[in-house]
């Protein structure tokens, strides 16, 4: 039934119910009133992605310490980073949906493709543990993989918001703590805060600069508490 989607994903599954599970949106689940849905997959499918994901960084880029890695794998693991895999693989129309979803265009939601990237993650792990992880990794994700150097485009904002919310915490909280210099040169000060308790400064000539830095320097700081 899968031939096709195990074709692009660059591993057969022993047992294709995994697969099946894996690609079963809560919607679909609750419609049809199913067994199971693929939330549970796609909780040890982040582990695993976050754990291969570690390991091939840390493999490809000796020269960067935890803190610049941990946002390498920040951006990797993303939702849009998966959703871009997802799409790239035409995983869209495997996704089992209940009618709602169908209709609201649940086929191309962001969410719904990174989900199902983690829950099949998650299944390839419980069917051929992390050699068939791995093998899915290689094929569907690696190529996306962030350039040696990141630029100061960079949006470390954005890559915070979407480690707290995927980690269960609310959104960064921002907060200008210095502000300083006459108005050509004005110098910023921010701090960026967790709901946990761990926050970070930056500072820029302006007050965006100056976030974005705090960002990168929370992001850094997030190593030492996952």
């Amino acid at each position: 039934m899968y031939n096709d989607l195990m074709h692009r994903l660059g591993y057969t599954f022993h047992d294709p119910l995994l697969l099946t599970l894996a690609l079963t949106h809560t919607s679909a689940r609750y419609e049809h009133n199913l067994p199971d849905d693929n939330q549970r997959l796609e909780y040890l499918g982040d582990a695993a992605l976050g754990l291969v994901t570690a390991a091939q960084l840390y493999l490809d880029h000796p020269h960067l310490d935890e803190g610049e890695l941990t946002v390498r794998r920040s951006q990797v693991t993303s939702t849009t980073a998966l959703a871009t895999v997802a799409r790239a693989i035409d995983l869209g129309p495997a996704l089992i949906l209940g009618r709602g979803e169908e209709q609201s265009g649940g086929r191309d939601k962001p969410n719904n493709l990174a989900d199902a990237i983690e829950a099949i993650l998650g299944a390839a792990y419980l069917d051929g543990g992390l050699d068939a992880v791995r093998a899915i990794f290689d094929i569907t994700i690696a190529p996306h993989l962030a350039p040696d150097t990141a630029t100061e485009s960079t949006n470390y904002k954005g890559i915070l918001q979407e480690w707290a919310q995927r980690h269960g915490h609310a959104c960064p909280t921002y907060r200008v703590i210095q502000a300083e210099g006459p108005a050509h040169q004005r110098s910023f000060t921010v701090t960026a805060s967790l709901d946990n308790g761990v926050n970070a400064s930056g500072s820029g000539s302006s007050k965006r600069a100056a976030e974005q830095r705090a960002a990168k320097e929370l992001l850094d700081k997030t190593a030492s508490h996952e």
